[in-house]
């Protein structure tokens, strides 16, 4: 940065021919705004321009800070930008940050299903249809937590998600009342995977009563409830990604 400071501020190009027509030409993409550089933008407002100390303090923070969710390198790149900051090999520095931090290259995704032909469940407005997973068991949390109730609705992609310490025909009963029908209207559809306390007598008297429909997922087949279980990959990498420390915070 040093050289473009030099030249915006007092005019100034030293060394060779090709090194000043080339800080010549750049300087142009750059403004300097009380000792500081700033690179312009096209729809965004001006960049301020940093060092790769504080560039990887930055990564470091948006990667995996309080609020990184160990996202990929060109999404890093963006959430950078956003942010309000830019160095000239950012999208370089942010795809090797990614492929090497430890947590992502552990839990990453490894698919080895066979290609198939997609069959899509077709939602015509929002809150229509909803996907329900259990997730769990996993290690007690605070509270006895060892399990996570998870619904995913087809249209909007909206996530509902509460930790419980038991998963009973009741407790599926009331988290269906409290998180889907009170906050987001009567749903026409609901599709299950085949665990019991889904198939109870409590959920489905609650669905009989205000004319929900249950479609169940077959046993080999779970790709049926996908909506569900693509969610449930996205928040359990999430979860093994952030807990390194204390393994019984996770409900948090």
């Amino acid at each position: 940065m040093t050289p473009i400071k030099r030249y915006l501020a007092d005019n100034q190009l030293l060394g060779d021919v090709e090194e000043a027509r080339r800080i010549s030409k750049n300087s142009s993409r750059y403004t300097l705004i009380n000792g500081n550089l700033f690179r312009y933008t096209f729809s965004r407002p001006l960049l301020i321009c940093v060092d790769m100390g504080e560039a990887t303090r930055i990564m470091t923070e948006l990667h995996e800070g309080i609020c990184g969710s160990h996202i990929g390198g060109r999404a890093l790149m963006l959430r950078i930008i956003r942010g309000g900051f830019f160095w000239p090999t950012m999208k370089h520095n942010c795809m090797e940050y990614v492929r090497k931090c430890e947590q992502c290259q552990k839990h990453a995704d490894w698919s080895k299903a066979p290609p198939e032909v997609l069959h899509s469940i077709n939602t015509p407005w929002p809150f229509l249809t909803w996907g329900i997973d259990i997730l769990g068991m996993f290690s007690k949390g605070v509270r006895q937590h060892k399990f996570l109730i998870i619904v995913v609705e087809y249209f909007t992609k909206w996530i509902e998600i509460e930790p419980v310490a038991v998963i009973s025909g009741s407790r599926v009963r009331e988290f269906i009342w409290k998180n889907i029908i009170c906050r987001f209207r009567v749903p026409q559809c609901i599709i299950l995977d085949n665990w019991t306390q889904f198939a109870c007598s409590q959920v489905r008297q609650l669905c009989d009563a205000i004319g929900i429909k249950q479609v169940f997922s077959f046993v080999e087949h779970p790709q049926t409830n996908g909506q569900a279980e693509v969610a449930n990959k996205v928040i359990l990498r999430g979860v093994k990604r952030r807990l390194v420390a204390s393994k019984e915070e996770w409900p948090k």
